[in-house]
């Protein structure tokens, strides 16, 4: 198995296992949190992290995708070590800065906007973790461009861990939600030691501050800023406006819903974080063979996401309930709406990368900026009109705008690929969808286990999943024991 192979079955094993057991906890947690602080306080804590996030991006401005490429790049090369220490050390110097500058902003606009003393102290708590994050983040950057995912995955599990445990307590203590942003400063600190260890262990130091080099260097990360800033807003700005607009509750059901879709998106970031850094320096050193690799990942992904699309709004109302309780069951109609974004990020994410690998990262932001700026326009035009459900409308609409945008930028790649399987798998989906529906009075979990089981028989029958795919399970088992050999 080559060296590639190798790598990238590793971080997609141990990621996997790894993204999978944090995600499995995270969502159980974040039920519990729904459950136990209700629509309302639920909807003022996500606001709260949806002013971070919105300003986000300023505290990185594009230097950590950016860093993750170069180190993928420079590590082979004779003064690779010392570039990659030199850049390292002006990373990390101005994101400390630039997170000082987010923090100001992001409590400024909240009392701009007329936010609650209590929401505006949360916010300024919130801004001291930027800070940490911009240690983290610049260190994970050089750890991923290292291809050692495997260990960014585990450090984010124990991330995971403390804010579960410490949030958890903070809870049963009636700390609410001031208690849960304590809890993800503590976890954040943690990641950010064992991030920084696992660097060092490396032999990596930061090199010496070279102030001339910022300017080139921000230029450089300027187009995964521009990426970083839009997805930011476009993600997080209608929590804003529905905030605003809407007041706390209204928020709290949108947001329950939105977060599970989010939960369900994991499935689709571990893989393409495997696959950036590994085929980010494969596309120098081999561009013939990642065709054949884009297809596989593009048809294992819709092969995911359109069952759960699909079975996600027959079944939303009782899921809903199962999940959160009849206390929300203004979220189910939202829910059922906002599950279509599914696909249609899990084809972003990867069309995104696909294009970033192939040095286009311009054309990317463009996208992202056309995208995002409708997705403004409308929220600011409609959630005002029409509320949270064209807020759950605006974010599907302009998703799949982002998705057009990028099957035009890989057309001639998109033209060479074999559609034969995903077909059939589509009317695998057909099938499930028609047993899904009719036993839709039936408990929602046996509702799903009928019709995954249906789905799965199918994909097997038809042969969308064969003997390539048992062959690839166990090259994968066989790259985890080669690990040690690397």
């Amino acid at each position: 198995m080559n060296q590639l192979a190798t790598t990238v079955l590793r971080n997609s094993i141990v990621g996997m296992a790894a993204h999978i057991s944090m995600k499995l906890l995270s969502f159980t947690f974040s039920v519990l949190i729904i459950r136990n602080l209700g629509a309302t306080d639920f909807g003022q804590y996500a606001a709260v992290l949806g002013f971070g996030s919105v300003f986000l991006f300023i505290a990185d401005l594009g230097l950590s995708p950016y860093t993750v490429r170069e180190v993928a790049r420079l590590r082979d090369q004779p003064d690779g070590k010392e570039r990659i220490q030199a850049l390292y050390a002006d990373v990390l110097t101005m994101r400390l800065i630039l997170s000082v500058i987010a923090g100001i902003l992001v409590v400024s606009a909240a009392i701009l906007t007329g936010r609650p003393l209590l929401m505006i102290g949360a916010i300024a708590i919130n801004s001291f973790t930027v800070l940490i994050y911009a240690v983290h983040g610049s260190s994970e950057a050089v750890l991923s461009g290292y291809e050692r995912l495997d260990l960014v995955s585990g450090m984010q599990v124990v991330n995971q861990l403390a804010f579960v445990l410490i949030g958890g307590l903070a809870l049963w203590l009636g700390f609410g939600y001031y208690g849960l942003i304590i809890a993800t400063m503590i976890g954040v600190t943690l990641m950010t030691a064992l991030v920084v260890r696992a660097v060092w262990r490396l032999g990596v130091r930061p090199g010496r501050v070279t102030w001339r080099r910022w300017l080139p260097l921000l230029r450089a990360a300027f187009p995964f800023g521009v990426i970083g800033l839009t997805l930011g807003i476009s993600y997080r700005f209608d929590t804003v406006l529905l905030n605003i607009y809407e007041g706390d509750t209204t928020t709290g059901y949108y947001n329950a819903a939105y977060n599970l879709i989010f939960s369900l998106v994991t499935l689709s970031n571990v893989l393409n974080t495997a696959l950036y850094p590994s085929l980010s320096r494969q596309s120098v050193t081999a561009p013939e063979t990642l065709p054949l690799v884009y297809e596989r990942v593009l048809r294992y992904l819709m092969v995911v996401a359109l069952p759960i699309a699909v079975g996600g709004f027959i079944v939303a109302g009782p899921l809903v309930e199962l999940l959160f309780g009849a206390a929300y069951a203004p979220s189910a109609p939202l829910f059922a709406i906002l599950i279509w974004v599914l696909p249609l990020m899990f084809l972003s994410e990867f069309l995104g990368y696909v294009v970033v690998i192939a040095g286009r990262e311009a054309l990317v932001a463009r996208s992202i900026i056309v995208s995002s700026s409708l997705n403004v326009v409308a929220n600011l035009l409609f959630i005002p009109m029409f509320g949270v459900v064209a807020a759950a409308i605006v974010t599907v609409a302009t998703e799949a705008v982002l998705v057009l945008q990028y099957i035009w930028l890989t057309r001639d790649l998109l033209g060479r690929m074999q559609w034969s399987a995903l077909l059939r798998s589509a009317l695998a989906v057909v099938a499930m969808a028609a047993l899904v529906y009719l036993t839709r009075n039936l408990p929602v979990l046996a509702t799903i286990a009928v019709g995954g089981a249906l789905y799965g028989g199918l994909l097997l029958a038809m042969r969308v999943v064969g003997p390539d795919e048992a062959a690839f399970v166990r090259s994968m088992l066989a790259a985890r024991r080669a690990v040690k050999q690397i």
